[in-house]
């Protein structure tokens, strides 16, 4: 993943890179998230980098696409995504109250499948669940906030 993302290479001021690593599924996956800071709050991200050992492939097309998916989904939640409850009744009413990513706004997602002969693990989700902390841990790198709620609009951030 360093090489992969050029970790050790700096960035400009204002831009920051994040880093996220763990087993999700029985697979062992890492994130770099890359973002430039826009103004006060503004969020415009750069550079998403997914490493993933799943075990044995026997489908990287398909590995690759659930991965991108997933990180895509994640990053949605991880930026946006709140349902907000009052007096016990959900006030969103349909997704044109629940943000999410749209098109335009997404990153492209290079992934990075790791050779095993290894038992297969698990990829349907295995991207959603790294790319939030290593969000924040980019927004802090390029920002200086630690950010320790999502989704990051709670902290007046916002996708440019």
């Amino acid at each position: 993943l360093a090489e992969q993302s050029n970790w050790g290479d700096p960035l400009p001021e204002g831009r920051g890179r994040g880093l996220a690593v763990g087993e999700v599924f029985g697979s062992v996956v890492a994130t770099v998230v890359e973002l430039s800071a826009v103004g006060d709050k503004g969020i415009r991200i750069d550079r998403l980098v997914t490493v993933v050992d799943c075990g044995l492939v026997t489908n990287p097309t398909s590995v690759k696409a659930q991965m991108e998916g997933g990180t895509l989904f994640g990053l949605s939640a991880a930026l946006f995504n709140e349902i907000e409850i009052e007096q016990g009744q959900v006030q969103q009413e349909n997704f044109h109250e629940y943000r999410q990513l749209r098109m335009g706004e997404a990153p492209s997602v290079e992934v990075d499948i790791v050779p095993s002969a290894e038992a297969p693990g698990g990829v349907g989700e295995a991207g959603t669940a790294l790319i939030g902390p290593a969000l924040v841990n980019a927004v802090h790198a390029a920002f200086g906030d630690r950010v320790r709620q999502l989704p990051l609009t709670r902290s007046g951030y916002y996708i440019v």
